[in-house]
């Protein structure tokens, strides 16, 4: 599960104003202006695009006259831009609203930050289809202990780790409709019908797990402290780039880090690996022959009885088998691809 940082860049006013999701017939006038506004906006940045993960900003501006806290959902906003612009590297997207005159967009390289509290976010699974009633219930049972926010501004961050068959922008609405624990309900008698409308900031994030399949994680964490979305506040922390190596090894012990990916790779250092499967429990663990044979290489939960505490054949783990550990799957998946140019396949016993 990964967090990133609401992108604080220089800012692109918007030239047409922007415009809430719709799903009218494509001559609709609502859809014609969606249209003529994603159409502006995409032209407006495209000298701003940059290459690897990166991260979407709206900033919605709306006249004093509305009530800020009533309607105009954030997700609604968020939507459109982000389906029109969306590509693989898409992993994180902000979405504001505040009273004034004018809106605006910028796309920034994505920074990796640490969970926004830890004791504070509420994880939820489910390999249900997002648009049936059993996903909604899902997501719904994780927090129905959680207390009401006060009434008020609320900042919400979800993050979603997805297969690559899962489209995760179509899990924003669904999740947000399950969450009236935290919300409260519009009506008390209307289930799916939170008072979403009092969300100020959503920041939603996605990590793409290869191996997966339809199972969908998401870590939730709302709060009645909305940051100033005018300017830059404790939200912002120091950040490190989305392609850095970000572990709890010791810095000395990084030279064996794939830089290309976030995997490290233990040779000859039976201690430096079995204290990283302590740290990362739900990591993952490539154990491959040192001259990277492919034939007898496995990929591995953390806590597979075959690849941790003491070695059945009373030698060392990292010997003529090299364990290459990654928090993600997905990193590990793209250690190989980078690596060894195949794919490993999944522990027989741990079944990962």
């Amino acid at each position: 599960m990964r967090w990133f940082a609401r992108p604080d860049n220089r800012s692109l006013e918007l030239r047409v104003a922007p415009r809430l999701a719709s799903w009218n017939k494509a001559d609709d006038p609502d859809q014609i202006r969606l249209q003529e506004y994603l159409d502006d906006t995409e032209a407006l940045i495209a000298d701003a695009w940059i290459r690897g993960p990166w991260a979407l900003r709206l900033d919605v501006g709306l006249p004093s006259s509305r009530d800020l806290l009533d309607a105009s959902d954030l997700d609604n906003y968020a939507y459109p831009l982000a389906s029109r612009l969306r590509d693989v590297d898409l992993v994180s997207v902000w979405c504001t609203k505040r009273h004034g005159e004018q809106s605006s967009v910028r796309i920034c390289a994505a920074r990796e930050v640490p969970a926004p509290t830890a004791a504070g976010v509420v994880v939820a699974t489910t390999a249900a289809s997002s648009s049936s009633v059993a996903y909604k219930e899902a997501i719904h049972a994780a927090v129905s202990g959680a207390a009401v926010l006060p009434d008020g501004q609320v900042r919400l961050e979800l993050s979603f780790v997805v297969g690559p068959r899962r489209n995760w922008l179509n899990l924003w609405k669904q999740t947000i409709d399950a969450l009236d624990p935290l919300l409260g309900r519009t009506r008390p008698d209307r289930a799916w019908h939170p008072r979403d409308g009092r969300i100020t900031e959503l920041g939603l994030h996605c990590a793409v797990d290869q191996f997966a399949g339809n199972k969908v994680v998401v870590g939730i964490y709302a709060s009645a402290e909305s940051a100033s979305v005018i300017e830059d506040s404790s939200l912002d922390v120091p950040q490190s780039p989305v392609g850095e190596f970000v572990d709890v090894v010791p810095a000395d012990a990084l030279a064996g880090v794939d830089h290309r990916t976030r995997a490290h790779e233990f040779r000859d250092d039976d201690a430096g690996y079995l204290a990283w499967l302590a740290a990362n429990p739900e990591g993952f663990v490539v154990n491959i022959a040192r001259n990277y044979s492919v034939s007898t290489a496995r990929v591995h939960h953390a806590t597979c009885r075959t690849i941790s505490g003491q070695n059945p054949h009373n030698g060392p783990w990292t010997g003529a088998y090299v364990k290459v550990c990654a928090i993600h799957s997905a990193d590990a998946e793209e250690w190989a691809a980078n690596t060894v140019r195949k794919p490993i396949p999944p522990c027989g016993t741990c079944r990962p």
